[in-house]
């Protein structure tokens, strides 16, 4: 059974092929089915071939182009494991095709690899410079489809309800890059970008990433209005997430030293503090004895 399904699959591969070489973009569906199908490298490989063979047949097709780059990119990048090529590709149809065009399919994936680059779980691209520098380039100029980007993901998710990790991953990641493309240039919308990915990374079970985003806020803008919630996140986070007592203690401690008149957390830090390592029930009696 097996076996048949792969030669089903080679079948259609090798009848596609054929066919691409009259027309490319007419059997573009037959192999992204094939590719669906069979997640193999050879259909993959036959996929991003029949979409770049497309785009040099009808270069005129400006939204037709940059879709089909955009697809072979993303192959590139999330079968293929080729960071370099999947940049250079959107790169080339961002040059060629963006005008006037909706780009939150390709500004996202950018911002994709973006992440993938600057916290090094792709093959390294500093060894590429002008590539680097044209995809921070193109995200820089396009952060309204970071924006778009954004807005269908969340849409996606369901919002706050969200408990999907893997979902939520692409959320995360272009958020990440949004805010390194942000730094120095917009504060008030990088730490919104921030918080709101930290709030995520926690719903999600993802505490050490929640941490990482929530410390860019508090101790990178340390005088934002919203560094404040930030740090006290942190040691909510230390204590009920990570359950390293210390750090949530030093982080309290901290929080109260820096911040000693916030109208919001100052009282929780203080009752944490006081009831940091306590057993629930010796905390409920605490109260009602407080209360009798």
């Amino acid at each position: 059974m097996k076996s048949a399904f792969y030669l089903s699959v080679v079948t259609a591969l090798c009848f596609a092929f054929s066919a691409c070489k009259k027309d490319p973009a007419g059997q573009i569906k037959a192999l992204e089915a094939a590719y669906a199908s069979s997640n193999s490298d050879a259909a993959a490989d036959s996929l991003v071939w029949a979409y770049k063979d497309a785009v040099k047949a009808h270069p005129e097709k400006t939204a037709e182009n940059l879709r089909y780059l955009t697809n072979a990119a993303s192959i590139i990048f999330k079968h293929q494991k080729n960071a370099l090529g999947a940049v250079q590709t959107l790169n080339e149809g961002l040059k060629k095709y963006s005008q006037d065009q909706n780009l939150t399919d390709p500004i996202g994936l950018l911002a994709q690899i973006f992440y993938a680059y600057q916290f090094k779980t792709t093959p390294d691209l500093s060894r590429y410079p002008d590539d680097i520098d044209l995809m921070r380039e193109n995200l820089e100029k396009n952060t309204m489809w970071l924006d778009s980007s954004l807005a269908r993901i969340d849409k996606e998710l369901g919002g706050a309800a969200v408990l999907d990790k893997a979902k939520a991953e692409p959320f995360l990641q272009i958020s990440e890059s949004y805010a390194m493309v942000l730094e120095g240039k917009d504060t008030n919308r990088q730490v919104n970008i921030l918080m709101k990915a930290a709030g995520l990374a926690k719903a999600v079970g993802a505490p050490n990433r929640a941490l990482r985003l929530y410390y860019n806020v508090a101790e990178k803008l340390p005088e934002h209005p919203k560094a404040p919630t930030a740090l006290f996140m942190t040691a909510f986070i230390y204590e009920n997430d990570v359950k390293d007592l210390e750090k949530a203690k030093s982080t309290y401690e901290l929080f109260l030293e820096r911040y000693p008149n916030d109208p919001d957390y100052v009282d929780d830090a203080t009752q944490a503090l006081k009831f940091l390592g306590m057993p629930p029930e010796e905390i409920i009696k605490q109260f009602e004895q407080k209360t009798q």
